[in-house]
């Protein structure tokens, strides 16, 4: 096994012999950064969350655009884009050998219009971006097939979910994270087809239970307590709902999972595996959120993926090295985002494109270079001319810097994983974006919210509430890490929300809402541990570092554990 020093942050990483056999197999040098500072890189070119409006760049309609003002190119309306008013191969340019190609694709990103974000077949959806098949969602993030859903991520065929982080065929959630066909139930992680409960960490299967942990197919549980169908029924009737009173109840339910065991990882049915939340994989490697991948390492969010490297943000591939955001029966892609594709290398938002090299925004195009068509044997020549050239300047095997991102740091889902502030991200030489001054003529200060929802009138949809974060330390960060709006309001549809599931306002603007959930996720990094069940030695690879308070178990231990 060969050891490098990351050319960043200057740890020292293995590269093990599969891993040498594969970049041999697509032909690209040992990488010389890190898994982690690779991830930050490829995520720091990609803004998820912050939403702009601006003209359209063809059409001059206003739009919803995850490009602020000031960014320096073209920006077309999803119309446009797509539409016949342009042509993508008019942004044509030749490779000039006596630069580098970072410094010529930097240009080229800039020159050729993008689209405003990404958003398909969604109906009253304009605050979604990389969803489709959408209706009646705001602020959601990778989300498809979901019906009035609102602030929410990775929400999947789910109804009437709103702030929730990766659901699947959930129903009438709240705060939740991590939760597959639950339903009219607030405040679940990691729970499976549970109901009306509030309050749970790994349950399964179970129904009018109360801040409970570990358990299987219960009903009238409380605190982990059985009870008799009319004691649990007295108990939560006489529950207020109240913001005080959920906060108290939350600390109560926080300080009974420190006292019992979890599982090292969070997931299932997974061969020679390691990483977290992970299902149906085989043999793969330090890998976060991926379902039915094989073959694969050092990948965040990826999906039916099999003999990778490298992905984050992606559907379907098949090997594929340091890609963000790219699917859709993609193969042999190489440094790139976008969708339905083959054989590309160093290009970004193509569709159904194949042998493209440097390309932007291409369409159902093959054998191009920064836009340029060429024929076949021609394109094969230039391309290996290119690749040496690279090789020279040493560019040839890393993926777009981030100093060339076409978002600033602070937008990006970097700011999210690897936050930074305003000072460590300038030293860096990357970008950072002051939005204007939010001077929100606030009607309700954090103090005054109504702390009950039987308390709320209708008519706080019409007010701007002032985010408590403003005044407080309960998260624990700065304004310029969390992207706290300072103020938010309630939507009708929010509002109809919190009335049929009868919970108070939230308290914190969405931004603080979402970094408090992403505070409850580990970290997407392992750590070698030992069960800490006396009498056993099992040792495992855990994203729970060495110093965090939670008892962790192996496997066997774990489900030996459980109620």
């Amino acid at each position: 096994m060969e050891t490098k020093t990351c050319a960043n942050c200057t740890t020292q990483f293995p590269i093990t012999p599969d891993d040498l056999a594969f970049y041999k197999q697509i032909d690209v040098p040992a990488p010389t950064l890190c898994p982690q500072c690779r991830y930050q890189r490829r995520i720091a070119n990609r803004n998820e969350w912050i939403f702009y409006t601006r003209n359209c760049g063809l059409c001059k309609k206003p739009t919803v655009t995850i490009y602020n003002e000031d960014y320096p190119g073209p920006v077309y309306c999803q119309p446009c884009w797509w539409g016949d008013g342009w042509d993508t191969l008019e942004y044509e340019r030749d490779f000039d050998f006596s630069k580098t190609f970072f410094e010529q694709f930097a240009e080229h990103r800039f020159n050729v219009p993008r689209i405003a974000l990404a958003n398909t077949k969604s109906v009253n959806s304009e605050y979604t971006n990389q969803s489709n098949d959408n209706k009646n969602c705001f602020m959601c993030v990778a989300t498809c097939l979901s019906e009035d859903c609102l602030y929410g991520q990775w929400n999947q065929g789910s109804k009437e979910c709103v702030d929730c982080y990766s659901t699947e065929k959930c129903e009438l959630l709240y705060e939740s994270i991590s939760c597959v066909k639950c339903s009219t139930s607030a405040y679940l992680e990691n729970c499976r087809d549970c109901s009306h409960s509030i309050f749970l960490y790994d349950c399964r299967g179970c129904t009018n239970c109360v801040g409970c942990v570990g358990l299987r197919n219960k009903s009238h549980y409380w605190f982990n307590e059985t009870l008799s169908k009319e004691e649990y029924e007295k108990r939560y009737k006489a529950l207020m709902f109240t913001h005080n009173e959920l906060q108290k109840m939350k600390e109560k339910f926080e300080a009974l999972t420190r006292t019992l065991p979890r599982k090292y990882y969070e997931g299932r049915n997974n061969v020679n595996t390691t990483g977290n939340y992970i299902e149906h994989n085989k043999n793969v490697t330090n890998t976060f959120h991926a379902h039915r991948t094989e073959d694969t390492s050092h990948s965040q969010d990826a999906w039916e993926a099999r003999n990778c490297m490298d992905l984050t943000e992606t559907l379907d591939n098949e090997l594929d090295y340091e890609l963000e955001g790219v699917g859709w029966a993609s193969n042999n892609i190489i440094f790139s985002k976008g969708w339905y594709g083959s054989h590309n290398l160093y290009t970004e938002l193509s569709f159904h494109a194949h042998n493209t090299f440097g390309c932007v925004g291409i369409v159902k195009k093959n054998y191009c270079i920064f836009n340029k068509q060429y024929g076949k044997e021609e394109y094969e020549t230039f391309k290996e001319k290119i690749i040496a050239h690279m090789k020279e300047t040493k560019e040839w095997g890393e993926f777009f810097p981030i100093e060339i991102s076409p978002f600033a740091y602070n937008e990006t889902v970097a700011q999210e994983y690897f936050p930074l502030t305003k000072d460590e991200v300038i030293k860096k030489g990357y970008k950072w974006y002051d939005r204007p001054e939010r001077n929100y003529n606030i009607t309700i200060t954090a103090d005054k919210i109504p702390t009950s929802i039987k308390e709320t009138p209708d008519s706080i949809v019409e007010e701007v509430i002032e985010c408590s974060s403003r005044k407080s330390k309960i998260l624990n960060h700065t304004s310029e890490i969390s992207q706290c709006t300072t103020a938010f309001k309630i939507t009708p549809a929010e509002l109809t929300f919190y009335k049929k599931m009868n919970l108070p306002l939230p308290h914190l603007c969405g931004p603080c809402r979402r970094h408090a959930r992403l505070e409850k996720r580990n970290p997407r990094k392992l750590w070698h541990r030992t069960c800490m069940k006396e009498g056993c030695s099992n040792e495992f690879e855990t994203s729970y570092t060495p110093e965090r308070p939670e008892i962790v178990y192996c496997e066997t231990c774990y489900t030996n554990e459980v109620v």
